[in-house]
């Protein structure tokens, strides 16, 4: 996986962080370098198909390495950046079979699937 493709997608975004300033690479970079070999692995297992199980296990490994970032992000931004990781995981490891979750992960509902795993996660905030 090219982490510059994840990158791009993130600072695409154009999200303000907490400070105000919009989220940048050498911000987003060492979380990348930590968490992306991990999220990695959970997008792989999506090569056999998708399953629900397989997508939940990537969303929360996703949600719970977003936390980290608490500090930066807040709010539906941390919710569109964890769209945004899982998306670009999605597009590049999951079959074409799995047609059906690149239009769930396109669509309104996943901003709303994010936000659920994180209150779910992290009930307190």
């Amino acid at each position: 996986m090219n982490q510059f493709t994840i990158l791009s997608a993130i600072v695409a975004l154009g999200t303000a962080t907490r400070s105000g300033a919009l989220l940048d690479a050498p911000t987003v970079q060492p979380w990348l370098d930590k968490h992306l070999p991990t999220l990695v692995t959970k997008a792989q297992a999506l090569r056999d198909g998708a399953t629900w199980t397989e997508v939940g296990a990537l969303l929360e490994a996703a949600v719970q390495a977003a936390q980290e970032l608490k500090p930066v992000l807040a709010g539906t931004a941390r919710a569109a950046f964890v769209l945004a990781v899982v998306q670009s995981l999605v597009r590049e490891f999951a079959p074409p079979s799995a047609q059906w979750l690149r239009l769930l992960l396109d669509s309104p509902f996943a901003a709303m699937l994010v936000e659920m795993a994180f209150r779910r996660l992290f009930p307190g905030g």
